[in-house]
């Protein structure tokens, strides 16, 4: 046994590692794929692609400058896919910065009826001197796009494209090119599209690096067409799912000596198994503190940054282990041992197998050894799941609701009124009745529920949602529904495709983050610096620095020098100020509130001798 055995839970990865780029490399393009979605984390990445020191999770959100920058740097970069009507409820009211997800977040369904499960990340790599080949990564992970605190695994490769085609990354090949068709209502848009097909392409000819003592590595998709795939199975098994079937069970260990069958999962699950299921295998257990969480069968409301803390708030990790001959198999990614994932096929799964010898990575039972994961199990008692058939069928029938209303494909329409707010007139292009016993409230995602309304029906004729300040104008919007039998709720989040929209919308969202001549000379100063260590000092200045200090003011020497170093350089930044400076200036008369005039004053010299291709 080596110490880097695969389910060491000692092996923590966090996802800043898992996005950071490779030293001497820039973010080209990104594509990943969740089930659910939450706006924080969605809104984190950017700025954690941005800025390698913007690590902590709770730090970066508090910085509006640092993920207004993140956004504008990448959002255009990456291209996120998540399950229509799956995006996190924030009843409260969301962040503004939301907006700017608009086109960087597509919504999809399952083309064979079951969920969206798929869990990874492709990204592309470019050097930063414009030489050299890509750099290539792709990360397969059993956690959604949140911030869940379950124990989960992850497995990062990293390669180049090379001249041909490779086999193995067929079924990867075919689900990222799959992407853009599987869109709900509003199309991908036609950026995001292209991006997915130019990786798509790089991911053909990938050659990926392997992790020590790996010898092979295939991949597997589910739920894009008929054909259903499922792990291997020899001499033994082990199986980590917190969410199983019976069937799944059956079919996956039919065979193996129940002394040589382990399972894990969540108590909740194995409650509800046959006897004769769990009577194949000779070790079941649990996590210690085992908490619920979700997964697609499954909600996760917990605050983390790792993907693999132990001990953690749950079980989330799928995997799937077995001897064959003299080699160890362990296969890990999205799916449960539950039939749509692995016998029906209904669900969009991603699965990695990697394959080495058994001297090298250790039995199924070294895996699970109290030296390695066993240290957090305990043995599954058996007990009598409370009955909760009314909670079922109530939860079923909210499902169905979410379901119809992700289908039917609505519409915000925009109409100016005096003093820059704007009329929203819901409407949607699939005529959505409400049943009786069930209640739906709807609201802009910014302002939040208590801003909402009540309604029995969405169809062609357009009712008013909200009047609004353009600033919290975006196509997101918050719905709650309500079981009136049961009582129970179920938030979330959906899409819309948003239509005449005012151009000034993104300078009203930056107007309201820039909304001093301090936050302005701020932001400038993080546009100029270097990337990481205008981070740090952004970050350090929000908690408590002296501002003025820090970033001076239109006057001081820095700045100017800075900008006498971009103007000498390729004029990225220079770019950066020009987009920023005209989206903050009164198109008549080129000043701003928020712009110092020395400032302005010292631009105006800058672009008349600004290079065309600059600008």
């Amino acid at each position: 046994m080596q110490d880097n055995t695969a389910l060491d839970p000692e092996n923590r990865a966090l996802y800043a590692e898992i996005l950071r780029a490779p030293a001497g490399y820039d973010l080209d393009a990104a594509v990943a794929t969740t089930y659910t979605l939450d706006f924080e984390t969605a809104l984190v990445v950017p700025a954690t692609l941005a800025f390698h020191a913007a690590e902590n999770r709770q730090e970066t959100l508090d910085t509006p400058l640092a993920l207004l920058e993140g956004l504008e740097r990448l959002s255009a970069r990456i291209a996120i896919f998540c399950e229509a009507g799956r995006i996190k409820a924030v009843p409260k009211g969301a962040n503004r910065l939301t907006a700017l997800l608009e086109d960087t977040v597509t919504e999809v369904t399952a083309p064979r009826g079951g969920a969206f499960h798929p869990k990874l990340w492709l990204l592309r790599f470019t050097p930063m001197g414009g030489r050299g080949r890509p750099h290539l990564r792709l990360a397969l992970l059993s956690r959604n796009l949140t911030t869940d605190a379950s124990w989960d695994l992850s497995l990062s490769l990293d390669g180049e494209a090379s001249s041909t085609a490779k086999a193995q990354n067929a079924p990867l090949v075919a689900l990222v090119r799959a992407l853009p068709g599987l869109s709900s209502g509003r199309p991908a848009p036609d950026h995001v599209t292209a991006m997915v097909t130019s990786l798509a392409d790089d991911l053909e000819r990938a050659e990926w690096d392997h992790p020590e003592h790996i010898r092979k590595i295939s991949f597997a998709v589910n739920g894009l067409t008929d054909d259903v795939w499922r792990p291997r199975i020899g001499g033994t098994v082990g199986i980590i799912s917190p969410f199983v079937t019976d069937g799944a069970l059956i079919a996956l260990c039919g065979g193996v000596d129940p002394s040589r069958a382990c399972l894990l999962s969540r108590g909740e699950e194995l409650a509800c198994l046959k006897p004769e299921t769990l009577a194949q295998f000779g070790k079941v257990h649990v996590l210690d503190e085992m908490a619920e969480t979700e997964d697609g069968e499954e909600t996760e409301d917990t605050k983390d940054t790792g993907m693999a803390s132990v001990p953690a708030r749950g079980l989330h990790a799928k995997a799937f282990m077995t001897e064959r001959y003299s080699s160890t198999e362990i296969t890990m990614g999205s799916g449960n041992a539950t039939t749509p994932a692995l016998l029906g096929g209904q669900n969009v799964e991603v699965f990695a197998t990697l394959s080495g010898y058994t001297r090298d990575l250790g039995s199924v039972e070294d895996q699970m050894s109290p030296d390695r994961l066993g240290r957090f199990l305990r043995e599954f008692v058996p007990f009598d799941p409370p009955a909760s058939e009314p909670e079922i069928a109530a939860e079923k029938r909210l499902d169905e609701l979410r379901r119809t209303l992700a289908a039917g494909d609505p519409v915000l329409r925009c109409e100016e009124e005096d003093e820059g707010r704007i009329r929203l007139h819901l409407s949607a292009r699939t005529a959505v009745r409400i049943p009786e016993g069930m209640s739906v409230r709807l609201w802009p995602i910014v302002t939040g529920i208590e801003n909402g309304i009540v309604v029995d029906a969405i169809d062609g004729s357009e009712r008013l949602l909200a009047r609004l300040a353009l600033k919290d104008v975006t196509r997101w919007i918050g719905i709650r529904l309500t079981d009136e039998d049961s009582h129970m709720e179920q938030d979330f989040t959906l899409g819309t495709e948003l239509v005449d929209l005012p151009e000034a919308r993104t300078a009203e969202i930056l107007r309201a983050l820039i909304e001093n001549r301090d936050a302005f000379l701020r932001y400038v100063r993080l546009l100029l610096g270097d990337v990481s260590e205008a981070a740090k000092t952004l970050f350090a200045a929000g908690q408590g620095g002296t501002l003025a200090g820090v970033f001076g003011t239109g006057h001081d020497s820095p700045i100017l020098e800075d900008m006498v170093r971009a103007l000498a350089g390729d004029g990225r930044q220079l770019r950066d100020i020009e987009r920023l400076v005209t989206r903050l200036s009164d198109p008549e008369t080129g000043r701003s509130e928020v712009i110092p005039d020395e400032f302005l004053d010292l631009w105006q010299t800058f672009k008349s001798v600004m290079p065309e291709e600059t600008r």
